[in-house]
């Protein structure tokens, strides 16, 4: 059952890793103007915030697998528990702004992330 549920957990972080470094990235890279269509977030923030969000979730996703492969496992758990606090953040500006529909996909996020950490040290 154990090996069931470590490639569960391993599949797991390489789809989360696989999300945070697209989005991450289209946030880094992409012009501000153009983000704000499709995220209502970027027009609270100065743009340097949005690239820096965009690093922290690129960042944090490749933080997700890398490190298990080279075997930092604190690494990993770090970029766990960090891109979970980002996601909290995410949600309280959704609430803050009446916006409960768009907060789930960071509760979803949030949740995963404390178990795959929680996972890691149990």
């Amino acid at each position: 059952m154990t090996g069931f549920l470590d490639v569960i957990v391993s599949i797991l972080e390489v789809l989360l890793a696989v999300l945070f470094v697209f989005v991450g990235s289209t946030k880094a890279f992409q012009p501000v103007e153009k983000l704000e269509p499709k995220m209502a977030w970027v027009k609270d923030f100065t743009p340097r915030t949005v690239k820096l969000v965009g690093w922290a979730e690129l960042l944090g996703g490749a933080g997700l697998v890398l490190p298990g492969i080279v075997g930092l496992w604190d690494l990993q758990f770090a970029a766990q528990i960090c891109l979970a606090v980002l996601m909290v953040g995410a949600a309280v500006w959704h609430f803050r702004h009446n916006d409960a529909k768009g907060a789930i996909p960071s509760i979803v996020l949030t949740v995963l992330l404390v178990l795959l950490a929680s996972y890691m040290v149990f």
